[in-house]
């Protein structure tokens, strides 16, 4: 009995890694998505949302609450505040001013 309880134990803590990586995969999926979401919303290719673009991601945030851009709703309240949207670093690589 005490052996087939040790076993049980060691096999449940080896699986906690196996699915604490699993899940950290599956969020920096999400993340990566909404990055490259908010990417195409930086029409002057600074790397951040400002002035104009703003309106745009909070638009199209209404329209599909649960899509990519759902991941900087960070209060959880079902709208993209100035502060949420301030906070958006879009993905990619940085265009130079010409």
């Amino acid at each position: 009995m005490l052996r087939k309880s040790l076993l049980l134990l060691s096999v449940a803590i080896l699986a906690l890694p196996t699915a604490s990586f699993a899940a950290k995969g599956e969020k920096g999926k999400k993340n990566k998505e909404a990055m490259m979401a908010a990417k195409g919303y930086d029409a002057n290719g600074n790397g951040m949302i400002d002035g104009d673009e703003a309106a745009a991601v909070q638009k199209a945030f209404e329209a599909d609450k649960a899509g990519a851009l759902k991941a900087f709703d960070t209060n959880a309240d079902g709208k993209l505040d100035a502060t949420e949207v301030g906070a958006i670093k879009a993905g990619g690589k940085k265009r130079k001013a010409k």
